[in-house]
């Protein structure tokens, strides 16, 4: 079994330590970093940038567990394995103690600590290293803080926020959590630092493009309708579009499309879990994230002639389609093996060696759709999700009402966007999650580690648990 469970650091050192990707347990005051740490040269610069980039394939990342965790929540994910700590996501009662809860918050907190880190080094001239490319990386650490402050707080609500390292212990065990708005307050001004910053053009890392795209997704989570638009135009503008066939997204080689803006690379030494999990046993995977019969609904297969309710095979013992649905993304997101037990299908292999989309050119079409519908710019908000479904092979929507769009929004959004850990997130943000999934309103925050808690007696816990 493939494990999730590599901590490098103790929960309290990686908020305050910004050690980046050391095995150590000891905080270190940054004007004593030791040469054997400091970056001298541009090898040992491009080394640290790629350490930072490393921390986002962890298995309690975009390896794995975050995007389970924005899932399983919700009505699309059945969680069918034997993991206590799945189990609870999927029932919405998460204990403080949960393990992966905590493996995803260090996750995150460890991937902040490599951008700090390489942020902080890099502020003293690196011999041989030109200033263009040296403000390239610093711009590109950014990028990733932001990405990662983004993923804690539509999470968790306020977290902690360290952007340099901590000078001792005592100072670490001080840390407090700042307000939800404080930290967009940071994520923001990460951004506009690697606007000024960023160069590269190289889609597995950052670029302006990535800057904007997130930017867009923030500014909506923040209802900053306006300025969701405009950033979603800036990256529209960029020359971006969409894959002209779903299937495009999710081969088995990985290959580029136009939709792509940031994409994460795996290997089979560093792989991803993602396929692993959702995949049939019939094809090497461990099915035990499964989708769920709402979800199944959702895409429609019962309005589909050809669907059979009794035989719900969509693929043969060979892999070949048996029945294809009418909606093109279904047949590429969800399949049924020859017992009609159902699985994910989006991620192409078990081995994980694929590349993994973070951001893509729909999500951003979305996120301006959303936002226009919002500003009661129905019928542009409308062009905009028919645009989608007609890559899909599915008839237009026809509404009028800004309430229709918004509903047909949603659902478009978890339809194109399944398994790719968004509904969780926009049930809450859309405060859809307590009437869909009948939870009481705690719950559409995650609970702080309780490790977290005890070390720092300065985080408070999340109202409720």
């Amino acid at each position: 079994m493939r494990s999730f469970r590599n901590r490098a650091f103790a929960s309290l050192v990686l908020i305050v330590s910004a050690v980046g990707c050391d095995k150590t347990l000891t905080v270190e005051p940054i004007s004593d970093t030791p040469e054997d740490r400091a970056i001298v040269d541009p090898t040992g610069a491009r080394a640290a940038l790629a350490g930072a980039y490393d921390a986002l394939q962890s298995g309690s990342y975009y390896g794995g567990e975050l995007l389970f965790f924005s899932d399983l929540p919700s009505e699309d994910v059945d969680w069918v394995g034997t993991f206590t700590d799945y189990a609870e996501a999927d029932d919405n009662q998460l204990r403080t103690q949960n393990s992966s809860i905590e493996s995803i918050w260090e996750a995150l907190y460890a991937a902040i600590g490599s951008a700090n880190q390489l942020i902080t080094r890099l502020e003293t001239p690196v011999t041989g290293l030109e200033d263009e490319e040296r403000d390239d990386m610093i711009g590109q650490a950014y990028f990733l803080r932001a990405l990662s402050y983004h993923n804690l707080v539509k999470l968790w609500g306020g977290v902690p926020i360290r952007v340099a390292p901590a000078a001792s212990v005592d100072e670490a065990s001080q840390i407090s959590r700042s307000t939800e708005a404080e930290v967009y307050t940071q994520i923001l001004s990460d951004l506009d630092q690697a606007e000024q910053l960023i160069t590269n053009e190289d889609k597995r890392r950052a670029t302006l493009g990535a800057v904007e795209a997130l930017r867009s997704r923030v500014y909506l989570y923040q209802e900053n309708y306006a300025a969701t638009v405009t950033a979603a135009d800036a990256v529209i503008a960029m020359g971006y579009s969409l894959a002209p066939d779903f299937s495009d997204l999710f081969s088995p080689d990985g290959q580029d499309t136009p939709e792509d803006i940031f994409r994460i690379s795996f290997t089979p030494q560093e792989f991803t879990n993602v396929g692993f999990y959702y995949t049939s046993r019939s094809f090497g995977g461990r099915r035990e994230l499964s989708p769920s019969f709402d979800l199944i609904d959702a895409f429609g297969f019962s309005a589909d002639p050809n669907y059979d309710p009794d035989t719900l095979q969509t693929t043969n013992d060979d892999g070949d389609l048996v029945f294809t649905p009418l909606d093109d993304r279904a047949a590429w997101s969800i399949s049924f093996d020859a017992r009609n037990r159902r699985y994910g299908s989006k991620y192409p292999t078990t081995e994980g060696a694929e590349d993994l989309h973070v951001i893509r050119l729909a999500e951003v079409l979305l996120n301006k759709a959303e936002a226009l519908a919002q500003l009661n710019q129905v019928a542009p908000a409308l062009a905009i999700i028919n645009q989608i479904r007609a890559r899909a092979g599915v008839p237009d929507v026809v509404a009028t009402s800004q309430q229709a769009v918004l509903d047909a929004i949603y659902l478009e959004r978890r339809l194109e966007l399944a398994f790719e850990g968004f509904r969780w997130p926009d049930l809450v943000r859309t405060g859809q999650a307590e009437s869909v999934l009948s939870i009481p309103a705690f719950q559409t925050l995650f609970p702080i580690p309780q490790n977290e808690v005890d070390v720092a007696p300065n985080i408070a816990q999340n109202p409720g648990y």
